[in-house]
């Protein structure tokens, strides 16, 4: 099933004996017999007419009948989901014989095999650089257009989301599986050869490696949870994949992970339990690891094994503190404090960096719960954690210039350098402002991860990247900071310290392989921590000490944290502020109040409105147009309904993704919401109650008297039905969409209501996300159609298409306007009285920023008098 993905870094250790359920050839193929090739090239009718001329019928929604024959389900989508999509992707080379992806046993038990798929692949690119250009235009026409029908039944039907969840038909685990891994395989194998021949017409092929995914197979599932994997962070590389089950087959070439192990046994898809244990084992402050100078390793034997060893203690003469006091008058002087550790003495020094400091010293980043931190409650560590960073320093050294350093190596480490005493409280928070500044003028950065120090490199790009990708470090919101703002990074395993751009280097060869998608599915890291515009950053903080993020970047830090999480959900605002050169005054005060409280959800609310104020300050405004649609609850404050709470959503993302279109225009923060440009449909009644529209499951609409376009909206929230909602009644309703046409199966849009019209813009407010999709179906289509013109309109609406260029003001419930709309007159048919208002329109936050909008101090108690004075220019 996955022979062709076996090499020398790769092995599986996952079943793959796939029974042959068919003949895989029908009667009327032109191959009578095992041993005479198939050369005449597939028909585009020949894998849409195959079900039929089996006996079954399939409906786009998953529905299919018997109509004759006795063939069951297994062997009716074995031979049209994987031996004829085979025949329409290499039906047309001379050579071609559907049995060589046939394997009888010993016993005479036949199973299907991918070990001839590398040889096929490659013959196929090499057919099509000899063939003629109309020829291939058709053919690789033909196939994505089978790829993209035979991908959508089986991530439909075959693919499941998780494991508790059934697939729509059922048949065998290992056969679906089969399914996915062909499919994947192929589909990876057109993008490339379209890109290396050139091939792209818009709408006609796709190089997205987000959409190659085939779905989940409840085996893989299964076999992750027995094999004690921890839910969060398969549902978390789930959502990252996009659907990619190749990706999760390959976990199981990884032996070690501590995303692995007997303490996530009750891990759920939301909560790490392992995480949780740590810290009521450690309440008291994470336990220390510990670098032991007589053994023979490069590290720890704890660190290698789990244990400490017998000569490790934590003893005070075995320990080195700092003073906080001289980390706090360095701070006070604006000034960075830089340690120093000589091995030979054991002598920890404090060194200040000032102004003409030659800027010359190494981070080091970590996560708090790994151990490499403070004593109790002053800071220092342990002289085997000192030494282990000597020899970390030293070997970066090597590798940089190929001798190690003449001098010790200056270091930086938040929690050795920021003072960790309470009486310190002001001069942390002066040391977090620094952290932007600190970070992006090291030499270097190096990665310390637990788990990754307790296993080797391996061999090739896939196995370290993957395991980098699976690794603690990524999954906390510190750490992406960390990684964005540092100039070089240098992962640190148990053989040796690696790079980031030694192992990128590594990528391109081992991602020009055709049968194998893997490379692409593990550099999920890189794109992780941003690792494609880290340059670009760089060069612009050179460049511009105040660099301010634009909406490009401020929508991929948004994809990139929404998978980490934070120890306190106050510090989501404080790490994003950080990365993104904002004024952090504000966010690095305390919180006032306890955690899991809804006066402290209103802290972070609060902090949140803060941050975007800040983004809204600049010109052009930097919030990407595509929060709009992003999922998860939405902030409750006026003019930031349009908000979700949170960027850490740990949402999978959906289709379209809304903060990678292209967008035309910049967005603005107005007194009323976002304002954003988008096409969408307002909706006209044809007749039903509108208060009875929350009891309806979908909303279906044609855009024009033709009948022959129609589209389907359905909530995209946990429910079946749209919500009860006052707004219906007395407001326009309308569909905002992230493009147009609408493409894919289904897209998410929001279902709104629009309030007024001014200035040529549509004040909308939020009622629910939704899924729009187009009407394929014939029979739908002509299903719909005829009700229309009987008049059972039902929930039927005439939509009315509006372009790309519809400007919409957009914002969360008013609460206080519900309370009263059903005071406000309306009209006989529900609408409040005229579209247009002729009061003053909602002005935008002023674009100015004099000295620097990160060196304004902010309270928490003057966000809502600075939105309504100093920015709103009345």
């Amino acid at each position: 099933m996955y022979e062709h993905l076996r090499n020398d870094n790769t092995e599986f250790t996952f079943p793959d004996n796939v029974f042959l359920y068919c003949n895989p050839l029908e009667p009327s193929d032109e191959e009578p017999s095992v041993g005479m090739g198939q050369r005449k090239e597939r028909k585009l009718s020949d894998f849409f007419q195959l079900p039929q001329r089996l006996g079954w019928n399939f409906q786009e929604n998953g529905d299919r009948s018997l109509n004759s024959g006795t063939a069951s389900l297994d062997i009716v989508t074995q031979r049209w989901l994987y031996f004829e999509v085979l025949a329409q992707v290499f039906g047309h080379l001379p050579d071609y014989r559907s049995y060589d992806f046939v394997k009888t046993d010993r016993s005479g038990v036949s199973y299907i095999t991918t070990t001839d798929l590398p040889k096929y692949l490659e013959r196929w690119l090499d057919s099509e650089k000899k063939s003629q250009a109309n020829e291939r235009r058709s053919r690789l026409i033909r196939i994505q257009q089978v790829l993209d029908k035979a991908r959508w039944y089986v991530s439909q039907h075959c693919a499941v989301p998780s494991r508790k969840d059934k697939a729509t038909w059922e048949i065998n685990d290992l056969l679906a599986l089969s399914f996915i891994i062909l499919g994947e395989t192929l589909t990876r194998a057109l993008s490339l050869i379209q890109k290396k021949l050139g091939f792209r017409i818009e709408g006609w092929c796709s190089h997205d490696i987000r959409r190659q995914g085939w779905g989940y197979s409840k085996l893989i599932l299964q076999k992750l949870d027995e094999d004690g994997w921890c839910a969060k962070a398969i549902h978390m590389l789930q959502a990252q994949l996009r659907g990619n089950s190749i990706g999760l087959v390959y976990l199981f070439t990884l032996r070690s992970s501590s995303s692995k192990g007997p303490d996530h046994e009750q891990c759920t898809a939301t909560v790490c339990k392992e995480m949780e244990i740590r810290k009521i084992q450690n309440r008291s402050g994470p336990a220390r690891y510990h670098y032991c100078a007589s053994t023979t390793s490069d590290f720890c034997s704890e660190l290698e094994t789990g244990e400490k060893p017998p000569n490790c203690n934590t003893d005070a003469d075995v320990s080195r503190s700092i003073d906080g006091q001289k980390l706090a008058d360095i701070i006070n002087r604006g000034n960075v404090p830089l340690l120093l550790y000589r091995r030979a003495n054991r002598d920890l020094q404090v060194v200040e960096m000032n102004q003409s400091f030659d800027k010359s010293y190494a981070i080091f980043s970590h996560v708090w719960t790994d151990g490499f931190g403070s004593l109790d409650e002053k800071n220092g560590t342990s002289l085997c954690v000192l030494h282990m960073f000597s020899k970390m320093l030293e070997k970066v050294a090597v590798q940089r210039s190929g001798s190690k350093a003449a001098v010790p190596e200056l270091f930086w480490i938040d929690t050795l350098a920021i003072p960790v005493e309470k009486k310190y409280a002001t001069e942390r928070r002066k040391a977090i402002k620094q952290m932007h500044h600190i970070y992006t003028h090291a030499k270097y950065t190096v990665v310390l991860d637990l788990s990754l120090m307790r296993t080797t490199v391996g061999l090739g790009y896939s196995n370290p990247a993957m395991k980098i990708t699976m690794c603690r470090w990524m999954t906390r919101l510190w750490t992406l900071q960390e990684a964005v703002l540092s100039k070089h990074l240098f992962f640190c395993f148990k053989d040796r310290i690696i790079p980031m751009t030694q192992l990128e280097e590594m990528f391109p060869e081992e991602d020009s392989e055709l049968q194998s998608c893997i490379p692409s599915l593990a550099r999920t890291y890189y794109a992780g921590i941003l690792g494609e515009v880290r340059p670009k950053i760089h060069e612009e903080f050179r460049k511009n000490e105040g660099w301010t993020a634009q909406s490009d970047f401020l929508a991929l830090v948004w994809k990139a944290a929404q998978w980490r999480s934070t120890a306190h959900p106050i510090h989501e605002t404080l790490s994003l502020a950080t990365m993104l050169n904002q004024d952090t005054e504000l966010f690095a005060q305390p919180a006032k109040s306890k955690e899991g409280t809804d006066e402290h959800q209103q802290e972070c609310d609060d902090r949140m409105v803060e941050l975007l104020s800040q983004f809204a300050a600049v010109s052009p405004c930097p919030i990407p147009p595509g929060m709009i649609f992003l999922p998860g609850p939405r902030l409750s404050k006026k003019a930031y309904g349009w908000a979700p709470r949170s960027w850490l959503s740990s949402h999978e993302i959906d289709s379209p993704d809304p903060l990678s279109l292209p967008y035309q225009g910049n967005t603005r923060l107005m007194t009323d919401g976002l304002e954003v440009q988008f096409p969408g449909f307002l909706l006209h009644d044809l007749g039903f109650n509108r208060e009875e529209l929350w009891m309806r499951r979908e909303i279906y609409f044609p855009t024009d008297s033709t009948l022959l376009e129609w589209y389907r909206v359905i909530p995209a929230q946990d429910t079946t039905h749209f919500p009860k909602d006052q707004r219906f009644a007395g407001n326009d309703l309308a569909i905002i969409v992230s493009r147009m046409p609408v493409v894919d199966i289904k897209e998410t849009a929001l279902f709104v209501a629009v309030k007024r019209i001014h200035g040529g813009i549509r004040y909308a407010e939020i009622l629910n996300r939704v899924w729009i999709s187009r009407a394929e179906n014939p029979e739908t289509v002509r299903e719909w159609s005829n009700k229309h013109r009987e008049g059972h309109h039902d929930a039927m609406s005439a939509g009315e298409r509006l372009p790309p260029t519809t400007k919409w003001c957009v914002d969360g419930p008013d609460l206080e306007t519900m309370k009263t709309e059903e005071a406000k007159p309306t009209d006989s048919k529900g609408h409040s009285n005229g579209h247009s208002s002729d009061e003053e329109e909602p002005k935008p936050l002023e674009r100015s920023r004099t000295t620097g909008f990160r060196n304004r101090v902010t309270q928490s108690s003057k966000v809502v008098r600075w939105l309504k004075g100093r920015a709103l220019d009345r």
